[in-house]
Parts: C-alpha cells; structure tokens; sequence
C-alpha cells in the first residue's frame, strides 16, 4: 500500500493555489485508486501554537499538549514530540473538490520555537547539500520549515509503523525542501522523495521585480538556454535568497515534477546540476463546469440584473477577472485590451460591463461592507484606506477610473472583495446572484499575468463557453495545447506578452527595460483586442459551439487525466 505525505503550508487552511491543487489531486478516482494512504504535513499556525485546536475541519486524534490520545499511533507520537520538545497535532480531515470527496491524515508540528536537534541538522545540512542556514537566519519563513523537518520525519515514521511499503514525501515548492532533504540523510529506505514545482521563486522574483519583466527575463532564458548559459550569467547570483537556495537543490530528490513546461526551463536554467536532469511534466487539473444552455443563460442574465443595479444599464457582454490582488496578474492589461475593443463595440452599437473581484486583504467584514455601500456607493465608488481601499488596491483602483473617464462602450468595476453575493458585496447585488454566476455567466475572462506556472482559476469559465484570454507565459496553456493538437479553439486567445521584437540579440534582451515592455503590451493588447472582436460570439449558435469546445477541452484536462496520465507514472504507481 503506497503512503502519499504532502508537504505543504496548507495542510489545513487554503491561503494559495497549491490548497485548491490538493483538493482537485486528491479526490480524484485515479488518485485513490493508486494511493492507499495520505498524509498532510505540516506546520501548526501560529494562533493555535498555545494549545488551540488546529481548524473546525480536523478531527483531533492525538494532540500532545491538550491529552488528545485517540490515534492507533499515540504512543509512538508522544515519543517523537517528547524527544524534540515540541507540539504534535495528529487527526484527518475531509477534501471536496468537483463533486468528489477523501479523508487524508493530517499531521502539524507547532515550529515557532526551536528544537533540540536544529543545530545539528543545519549542519548536515551544510556538510551534504551545500546549504548554509546561517545566511538565512533572519527569514523566519526558511527557520518555519527547518524546523518542521526533523520533528515532521520522525512523526511520519511513527505514522508507518512497522510496515515496510513505500512512502512518497512531495514537497510542494520549497515549503517542503528542508524535510525531504532530511529524508535523504535518514536513510530509511522506505521514503521516496518528490519535488512538485508550482513555480521556480527565483524566476517569479525576477520577472515581478526587474525593469524588463517577463518581456526581459523569458527573452534572456530563451537566447541563453541556446548558449549553454545559465541565470548567474545574466542575473547574477541569487543565493542570498533563501527560496533559491532550496529550490536550486531540489535536484536532489528521486523525482521531480513541474506543473508546467515553462517551469521545466526555469528549473534548467538555475544551473548545470539541473541541465540534463529528468523533470516530470505535471500540470494541474482544471474544474470542469458542464452547464447546459438553459442554466448558463439564467447565469448571464444574473449578471445583467446586477449591472444595472451597479451600473443603471444592461450591457450586451459581462467581462470578469476573478483573482489576487498582486504584480503578477497585471491587471492593467486587462484595461489595455479593453481600450482597444472599447472601439469595436461602440461601432456595434455594443456595451459591456467589466467586473474585476481581487483583493489584498482577504474578505472585508459584512456590516463595513454595507456601511461603505450606502456612505458612498461602494464598489462603484472607493475611499482610500481600510476597510476599502489598500495602497495596492488604491494603484488598481486609479487605473480604473482613468479607464472609465476615457472608455464609452465599456464600464470597469473594482470590487474589493472575496465574495461576489448581497452578503459579501451589499445591497447592489441581487439576492439571488452568486460568485458561481462570474464563472457560469460571464462571456470572457481576463488572465493576462506576467508570471503564472499553471493558473487554474482563469480557465475555469472555460466549460461554461466563455472565451479566456491569456498571455503566452500561462503553464494551462501548454495543456490546452497539448490536449488540442494542433486544432482551433475560439474559447482562447493568447496575447504574446514575451514575443522579443525582431532581431534583438542577448546583449540586447538583458538591457531591456519598462519602455520596452510598454511599447510591446501596446501592440500586443491592441491584437488581442482584434481577436477578440472576431470571436466573441454574436448567435446563439456560435455560444453552444463555445460552450461545447470549452466543455470537452476541460473535461480533457481533468485531475482524472492529470493523475493517470503524468503523476501515476511520474511516481511510478502503475
């Protein structure tokens, strides 16, 4: 019986995609047909480190500070956490994902304070992978997950018990390196060990911080990669980052995976130690939504009752950008194309509503959600400072009203907000719209982002025929690809943001810069947006086709074919 331990930060709360990863993964058929167990490892929050209880959704089976002692296993646990000196939190926990639901194990270690064997594994650490945590003792995330591997390894081997049957420890991103590598100095045969790449830290550091962007940084790796060069050459070197330290030993492990192929080229491009090491194309499986006609028009128009409760007017197309709140979504694309296609449909006679739903700071309160509404209108109208607008919020937010000072066809909305129903958004919302309705009804969706390894939350729409935009760093797009063969898809349309401009050569590629980079969104947006004229469906047959290319396109990329097809064999379960 294989055991499957997943490393992660979100063993039990979601705070990232690796959450909804695990969900779509884990409750797939072909998953629980190949794994006989699984376990979630990983750090207790820090608000339940004095004795709390780790979540409503775990049922508490062992817990060495509050005398839980339910487990099979107590005994053997209750050794490990007196022998280290810290907390240990067993029990198991339910996953629901696309109509399909597991129970998993779930393991947490209380890592705030040090244990008694820290020092000593820093210097393994040091002595077998190169790996000098002294440099990194003031990130406290890099101090989290070293402390959860001594304590984390030996809680599963109490797990295990006598049997002698392969375990794979995942570490998903570099969360998860420092215990698989502690695997690797035990020794017990038992462990096998896995490197799942949601990303490659050092490239998304480089792309959302540097003067050229993705433009720049996939430019070099592409012109480099042809040299034999490596991202020291051009970047410079990148071990005072304590992410690229782990990651750039990942090579280490029994296997390695990526969720997509341009994760495979940045993990190659780290160093020669990865330059011809086997790498595992893993993609990400997407929701499949299978409306019929029927319920996705009550969806749209849905949609279109709440625009005219925002807006005053019924609009012909219901635009959406459902996502966080951050650099690498580059949201003012989004706003470029639309100032294209703004032409287009004023000389259709045509207007759209354009409903963008990020946030940074998580859901905002009820009661100063309807407070701001009936103050000052809120989202249609914003106010610097909490609860409404962030300093990041309040960048977005400017775009946004330049944009709608200049368009004419199209009107954008800004909601700050998790959550798109009358609780969460106030009274403008109809009491019988949904977020369900920005993904059943909506007739495009924006994913234009600079850095974006897979991105499962912008193809979403996809079964439900509307048309999703993408740019050409998007890792679902290779999927897509790859499920298509070489056939014509109107549901996508893929803006290439990382295209270098005719005959700029290496030298030049490293020089490029903010100017750059506009002048190629510029002409990039404005093609996107001629694209997006001719495919946006105008009959009633053109949406069933959409909507029928969009459903068997998601359906190919289910967690089912991810699971069968990549991971199985990448894990050798078959």
């Amino acid at each position: 019986m294989v055991t499957c331990v997943h490393i992660t930060h979100e063993a039990v709360q979601q705070s990232g995609g690796i959450g909804s990863v695990l969900r779509g993964m884990i409750t797939a058929r072909a998953y629980q047909e190949r794994i006989g167990r699984t376990i979630l490892l990983g750090p207790l929050a820090p608000t339940t480190a004095g004795g709390q209880p780790p979540a409503p959704q775990v049922e508490v089976l062992y817990d060495s500070l509050s005398g839980v002692r339910l487990a099979a296993a107590s005994e053997a646990l209750a050794r490990v956490a007196s022998f280290y000196g810290v907390r240990l939190v067993y029990g198991r926990r339910r996953l629901a994902s696309d109509g399909h639901e597991a129970w998993v194990e779930v393991l947490l270690v209380d890592v705030s304070q040090p244990h008694r064997l820290e020092d000593e594994f820093k210097y393994f650490l040091s002595e077998r992978f190169g790996l000098d945590s002294r440099r990194y003792e003031a990130a406290s995330e890099y101090e989290l997950y070293l402390r959860l591997a001594d304590p984390g390894c030996e809680g599963i081997r109490a797990l295990l018990g006598d049997a002698q049957d392969i375990c794979w420890l995942i570490a998903h991103e570099f969360m998860g390196m420092c215990t698989v590598l502690r695997a690797i100095l035990g020794g017990d045969r038992r462990f096998r060990t896995a490197f799942y790449a949601h990303e490659v830290a050092t490239a998304r550091m480089l792309v959302e911080d540097g003067p050229g962007r993705d433009l720049r940084f996939y430019g070099v790796l592409g012109l480099a990669r042809r040299q034999g060069g490596y991202l020291a050459d051009y970047f410079g070197p990148q071990d005072w980052y304590y992410k690229h330290a782990l990651i750039s030993r990942a090579w280490h492990c029994d296997v390695v995976a990526a969720v997509g192929e341009r994760v495979i080229e940045e993990l190659r491009f780290l160093g020669p130690e990865w330059a011809k090491r086997d790498i595992s194309l893993v993609f990400n499986g997407i929701p499949s939504l299978h409306p019929s006609r029927e319920e996705r028009q009550a969806a749209r128009l849905r949609l279109q009752r709440c625009a005219v409760a925002l807006v005053g007017w019924e609009p012909d197309w219901v635009f959406t950008h459902v996502t966080r709140l951050v650099h690498s979504k580059g949201l003012w694309r989004d706003l470029l194309v639309l100032r294209h296609l703004d032409a287009h449909l004023a000389k259709r006679g045509q207007r759209a509503l354009f409903v963008v739903l990020a946030s940074q700071v998580g859901t905002r309160p009820s009661a100063e959600v309807w407070r701001m509404a009936q103050e000052y209108g809120w989202p249609l109208a914003h106010r610097e400072g909490y609860p409404d607008l962030t300093p990041g919020e309040l960048a977005f937010d400017l775009q946004v009203r330049q944009f709608n000072a200049q368009a004419s066809a199209v009107r954008a909305v800004f909601v700050n907000q998790f959550g798109f129903d009358r609780q969460s958004c106030g009274p403008a919302i109809p009491a019988d719209v949904s977020c369900a309705d920005l993904r059943c009804g909506t007739d495009l969706e924006f994913g234009q982002s600079l850095y974006e390894p897979f991105g499962i939350a912008m193809l979403e729409p996809l079964g439900s025929g509307a048309v999703c935009v993408l740019s050409d760093v998007c890792g679902c797009l290779g999927f897509a690809r790859r499920v298509l063969a070489g056939r014509a898809c109107r549901c996508l349309v893929v803006g290439e943001y990382t295209a270098l401009p005719p005959g700029v050569d290496l030298a030049q590629a490293c020089l490029l810069g903010p100017e750059d980079c506009a002048r190629v969104e510029a002409a990039t947006a404005s093609r996107v947006a001629e694209r997006l004229a001719a495919q946006l469906p105008r009959t009633m047959s053109e949406e069933d086709l959409l909507r029928c290319e969009g459903q068997a396109l998601a359906s190919a990329m289910s967690w089912e074919n991810v699971v069968r097809d990549m991971l199985a064999p990448a894990l050798h379960l078959d």
